[in-house]
């Protein structure tokens, strides 16, 4: 039995087109975004604990979590220290998003580390290339993903 080419072209096309679904492609596009989102604000996050401003994370980070890291500056601080972190890179490992808006991200992230003295730039410790797997929760908020919480496991 011989099958109509012309069928057989359609019957590819319907293949290629199911195999592709819309679910798939909003996966692949919401994974690219929060990649992006991730990669610019990882160096924010980095000048922030270096220099203490945290109104760089406005619109970024949600005010509990700007609140978190206003503590362990607050901490460091009182230690006597200055966390001056590089950030290198970042991998996105898993991404679970739902209703669109919500999402847990696991991310295995790579950062030089340099801990100072405060008020000097005596250095009291360095670790290059530490890498950090971290656990995010984010929220797409007007079309822009914003950290929710973001902790190092």
């Amino acid at each position: 039995m011989r099958l109509d080419p012309r069928f057989v072209g359609v019957l590819l096309i319907a293949t290629a087109v199911l195999a592709c679904s819309p679910s798939e492609e909003q996966e692949k596009v919401d994974r690219e975004e929060i990649q992006a989102a991730l990669e610019a604000y990882l160096p924010i996050l980095g000048q922030v604990y270096e220099t203490g401003d945290l109104s760089l994370l406005e619109g970024r980070a949600a005010e509990k979590e700007i609140s978190r890291i206003h503590k362990r500056i607050e901490d460091l601080t009182f230690q006597g220290r200055r966390l001056v972190p590089t950030f290198r890179s970042l991998t996105v490992e898993d991404a679970n998003v739902w209703n669109y808006s919500n999402c847990y991200v696991t991310t295995l992230e790579v950062w030089d580390l340099e801990v100072r003295a405060m008020g000097g730039e005596q250095v009291l410790s360095t670790q290059l290339e530490q890498a950090n797997r971290v656990k995010y929760q984010l929220k797409r908020e007007e079309g822009r993903w914003r950290v929710l919480f973001r902790t190092i496991q």
